[in-house]
């Protein structure tokens, strides 16, 4: 109960926190709360642990808390701090990731030091005043612990064998564990709402939109069973189609999205797909894959397009690639005669403007005006929509000559029926063609994009055509690169905190060789759930390498103290593994706990929080049961090549204090003179 105390007394102050920093209550910062509420009560757990063992040993409550939470101080100082090392790097990564993860990493980082001044002042202080000590008794014994001590003993005696066959087993593991995941950006969210977009032929009437729309409306509206309501706004050449989906429907809004998909494609006359939640990526297709091609040759790029999405046709994981926006339009092409118009005294100016008085009419600033009361409307006057159409009314407008007269079009330009695009884009002043694909049920854009970055003209694209980094894959690089940077940070940070609390170099490098034994039970729950990489897994990794290092921290720090105090080594590890193991499985029970509920998510929309609970959790314990046998062997070896060092490296690597202290004397006598010879 004491320790329980600990998640509102640092939860309800975060708020306050959060309240100055400008933060809202959205998703990921009510995410990061959830997702610390574990670790909120893990340092209120380790001081009760320690503050009974210590009553255990005779002692009165208050002298208990005393002289446990003196004990216990830098090893809770440590592990918050290894924490709060991992994720302030998070909190300011730059880009897209950093937006998401700002709000995420500072509330975290906020919670747990909160927690750690609960667990140092209020905690030991209710200990104190409210446990009763019982006299001396045994503590942390029964047959699992004897269990352990069997393993922990064994593992010291073959100590090579268990730092290089657990741990590069472990590192080895986790390199192919997620080698075999799929990636994703963002996993796909199961909302009651889709989009149906519909693309129709430049040229189409408002009724033909509308009955190919209804169409539409009456497939998707069949399946009773999951769309509720559904709604459109229609415009010539294209439309929308707005669909509530059913709260109970028995199939997710993606999986019934991309089952309906083959439906809508049997419609003739337009394109038709559903608007897809990453929009493409921000590549501006508005699908689930996203590629933007470039260069300066309008024809060889669409040439290089159309030879893509024949290739991409053929892979399995995605369905219906097209070009975007590649439907032409009919189109008028003039071409003047320029030596004909010379002859007859018409200039280029003329030609122009001749034509374009009678298809789009004067501009605004050469035409009548009807006033108003308030404004002037233009009046703008052109031909019948109708004539236009008719080319032998074109052929005969009036082109007037520097001498007055008039000539017929058709006498000084050639005129003929073509076609052309809707519209000439751009992508950072470089024309690009747009390739979008809806992914296939079961399949995530990482799984896609890696078929078809393997096909053979993406990955020879013809001279002067190249792939513009846009979409999920630029924002995936992107993550990836700050999550990299941000790790390092993370780790480097931790070592600078435990060389400055250790004053010793070895010991903190074993507290960062334990993060390799981090990701691999997550990922192995990753496996067991069939889930993706994505931010929600990477987030969780993030967590698991800040629990990893608490737990080695809470073994090496015990383990030095007793070294310090004269114990020998391999007495001092056992007795850490002994004295240590109980507080650290019971905060990974309380972790473990305080993840499940994220883990199930039995209501609302799982996307985002199961595969954080399931990494978490698988990691906790496998990573726990690693780090209890591994990191013991390991400390061993490292103080043993530190032994071995010795000499000039003693220094580099070791702070003796009394040492330095008697050198400090020797060099104030010298300075004295006291420190000189008798003659």
């Amino acid at each position: 109960m004491i320790s329980a105390i600990a998640i509102p007394l640092s939860a309800i102050p975060t708020f306050w926190f959060m309240s100055l920093l400008g933060f809202t209550l959205n998703e990921l910062s009510l995410l990061a709360l959830s997702l610390v509420a574990g670790v909120l009560v893990d340092d209120a757990i380790v001081e009760i642990e320690n503050i009974v063992r210590h009553m255990r040993m005779g002692k009165s409550a208050y002298q208990a808390s005393l002289d446990a939470a003196d004990e216990i101080g830098l090893a809770v100082l440590a592990t918050t701090m290894s924490i709060v090392a991992v994720f302030l790097p998070v909190a300011l990564m730059p880009g897209i990731s950093g937006q998401f993860f700002i709000q995420f990493g500072l509330t975290i980082v906020i919670a747990v030091l909160l927690s750690l001044a609960v667990a140092r002042t209020v905690t030991p202080m209710i200990a104190a005043y409210f446990l009763k000590a019982h006299g001396e008794a045994s503590h942390g014994e029964g047959w699992l612990m004897d269990r352990y001590m069997g393993i922990l003993r064994w593992s010291l005696d073959h100590r090579w064998k268990v730092v290089l066959l657990g741990g590069g087993g472990a590192l080895l593991a986790t390199f192919i564990a997620f080698a075999t995941l799929p990636f994703t950006f963002q996993p796909t969210i199961n909302t009651d709402y889709s989009q149906v977009k519909i693309e129709l032929v430049p040229g189409t009437t408002l009724e033909q939109a509308r009955r190919v729309t209804q169409r539409v409306s009456d497939l998707v509206a069949q399946d009773r069973d999951v769309v509720e309501a559904a709604f459109s706004d229609i415009a010539p050449t294209k439309a929308t189609i707005y669909l509530t989906l059913k709260k109970d429907r028995p199939i997710s809004s993606v999986a019934w999205e991309r089952r309906t998909a083959p439906k809508l494609a049997q419609v003739a006359d337009a394109r038709i797909y559903f608007q897809s939640q990453s929009d493409g990526g921000g590549g501006g297709s508005g699908r689930d894959i996203t590629i933007m091609l470039g260069g300066d040759d309008p024809d060889q790029l669409e040439k290089t397009a159309h030879q893509l999405v024949g290739e991409m046709a053929k892979i399995a994981e995605i369905r219906a690639p097209r070009v975007d926006g590649d439907i032409q339009r009919p189109e008028i092409i003039i071409r003047p005669r320029m030596d004909m118009a010379a002859e007859l005294g018409v200039t280029t100016v003329a030609l122009s403007q001749a034509v374009r008085v009678a298809t789009l009419g004067d501009i605004d600033q050469n035409s009548a005006k009807f006033s108003l009361s308030d404004r002037q409307v233009p009046i703008r006057v052109s031909i019948v929509e109708n004539a236009r159409r008719d080319i032998a009314t074109i052929e005969n407008m009036p082109v007037p000559t520097s001498s007055g007269a008039s000539v017929p079009l058709k006498l000084v330009a050639d005129i003929s029926f073509g076609a052309g695009p809707t519209e000439i884009r751009r992508y950072n002043q470089v024309r690009r063609i747009v390739i979008g694909a809806d992914l296939a049920p079961g399949v995530v854009s990482g799984q896609a994009m890696k078929q078809i970055q393997q096909l053979p003209l993406y990955r020879n694209l013809p001279h002067g055509v190249r792939m513009l980094d846009v979409g999920d894959s630029k924002w995936q690089r992107e993550m990836i690169t700050n999550f990299v940077i941000a790790v390092v940070s993370g780790v480097l940070l931790v070592l600078a905190v435990l060389v400055l609390l250790y004053k010793r170099v070895m010991p903190p490098f074993i507290n960062l060789g334990s993060l390799i034994l981090a990701p691999l039970g997550g990922a192995i729950a990753l496996h067991l759930a069939g889930m993706p990489v994505s931010m929600p897994v990477m987030i969780g990794i993030l967590m698991l390498l800040g629990i990893v290092a608490k737990n080695s921290i809470l073994l090496i720090d015990f383990a030095l103290e007793e070294i310090e105090s004269g114990v020998p080594m391999r007495e001092a590890i056992i007795d850490a593994g002994h004295k240590r193991a109980q507080p650290i499985i019971m905060t990974t029970v309380a972790m473990v706990a305080g993840m499940v509920p994220t883990a199930l998510s039995l209501t609302g929309d799982a996307a985002w929080r199961a595969p954080m609970g399931v990494t978490v959790i698988g990691g906790l314990l496998l990573s726990t049961l690693l780090t209890l046998i591994i990191v013991p062997s390991a400390f061993s070896l490292a103080l043993g090549a530190e032994r071995r060092m010795g000499g000039r490296l003693k220094r580099l690597l070791t702070y003796d204090a009394a040492k330095e202290a008697e050198e400090a004397r020797a060099r104030a006598a010298r300075e004295t003179g006291h420190g000189q010879p008798a003659e």
